[in-house]
């Protein structure tokens, strides 16, 4: 027969790890929006980034309002070229209705 007891540890250890599942959760959600305002600058950002090979980028990096075409490998950083005529491209909206069942229906289509 099952004792009272049993069942109530069962239901604790669940609850235990439920809890810490949740705390791991938005601990590492909490700690990823403290990284990531730790690493923007005021002055440097990449615009954009492509990947070449394991570890090796090329980067369009804006630095003091001016554009530059950088590689980026395991050991080094080099500034490629100055993007005298670098302009932006427009940001392209996403489609908001990108739920579950759209997305379904577009599968299923095919």
């Amino acid at each position: 027969m099952i004792d009272i007891k049993d069942v109530f540890s069962l239901i604790l250890s669940l609850l235990g790890i439920i809890l810490v599942l949740f705390l791991t959760y938005y601990s590492t959600k909490w700690l990823s929006t403290k990284t990531t305002i730790a690493m923007k600058s005021r002055y440097i950002n990449i615009i954009d980034k492509i990947m070449l090979g394991q570890n090796k980028f090329l980067a369009i990096a804006e630095i003091c309002n001016k554009y530059y075409l950088i590689s980026i490998t395991e050991k080094n950083i080099n500034i490629i070229n100055e993007l005298e005529d670098f302009k932006l491209l427009p940001e392209v909206k996403a489609e908001n209705n990108m739920d579950f069942i759209n997305i379904l229906n577009k599968v299923l289509k095919k």
